[in-house]
């Protein structure tokens, strides 16, 4: 997200990846993130080690498709970082499978994504990261329409991951059960209301309050099951965004890298904060196979 040429017309493009999806000082840090650890504490799969899988499925949008980096199955690619580390780490011969697709929102996994995954035996690992195109229209109207219509999305946003957490919880499809990684959002903006150069705006203190609420609220979900574990992919991210350079923001640090290849997606080395991030949360669910 480093281009410096936008015209005002870029400014419905800004808001719609500005609250982010494209999706913490540790994986499972949450004040900054605003939620928690999810399905899972620090202590992972318990006392004994969880189910290791021989399948990773990649589902979400761009971020996840790896739009500006080469590609799902570029060496650069988060995913695909995070499916190395993890065959070296805990699951050898773990195979991959990346279903993403640019431009989604959290509807277009259970109406066409999940058709696209293999069912059957052996233990599967799913990592999801959607939802920042779902929040894209509540950027261009008013702080109190926002509030409004994020009423009613998080509404929509929950059915839609009941179906996903149903179809990966039916036994029928996956006798020998699935691991769900969830992802909250990062902010591009560094959660600062400052204007980025060459931008028309920045983001109001609301705007930025509600990418925090979302990412409480997927937290939320994620604790009510225990299969499920959420990365926090925000609090890492922080003065790394637009404003990284800008010394008025609050995660402002001399010296600090930007992560941003153009308005929307993650450079090189914001993928591989990501991957980083994923890995960190693996070793806390397979804490006890170590």
């Amino acid at each position: 997200m480093n281009t410096t040429r936008f015209g005002v017309a870029s400014l419905s493009i800004l808001a719609s990846l500005s609250l982010m999806a494209c999706d913490s000082d540790d994986s499972n840090s949450s004040v900054d993130g605003g939620g928690n650890n999810g399905g899972t504490d620090a202590t992972g799969g318990g006392d004994n080690c969880p189910s290791i899988p021989t399948r990773m499925v990649v589902l979400g949008d761009s971020i996840t498709a790896c739009v500006g980096v080469g590609g799902k199955d570029a060496a650069t690619c988060g995913p695909k970082t995070f499916h190395t580390s993890l065959s070296t780490s805990y699951a050898s011969g773990l195979v991959y499978e990346n279903v993403a697709v640019s431009g989604a929102k959290t509807t277009a996994v259970p109406d066409s994504q999940l058709a696209t995954v293999t069912t059957g035996p052996g233990h599967v690992m799913v990592l999801v990261y959607i939802g920042g195109n779902d929040l894209q229209p509540l950027l261009t109207v008013s702080d109190e329409q926002a509030d409004t219509r994020f009423t009613q999305l998080k509404i929509d946003i929950r059915e839609d991951w009941d179906t996903i957490f149903s179809f990966f919880d039916d036994a029928a499809n996956f006798p020998d059960g699935v691991t769900i990684f969830m992802n909250n959002q990062y902010n591009p903006f560094d959660d600062c209301t400052a204007r980025p150069p060459n931008l028309p705006l920045g983001l109001s203190t609301r705007k930025n309050e509600l990418l925090r609420e979302y990412n409480s609220f997927m937290s939320d979900m994620a604790d009510e099951h225990t299969n499920v574990i959420i990365t926090d992919q925000f609090t890492s991210y922080l003065g790394h965004g637009h404003l990284f350079e800008d010394a008025s923001c609050p995660h402002y640090t001399a010296g600090s890298a930007g992560w941003m290849n153009d308005l929307i997606h993650p450079n090189a080395g914001g993928h591989a904060n990501l991957a980083a991030e994923w890995q960190k949360t693996a070793d806390i669910w397979f804490a006890d196979c170590q």
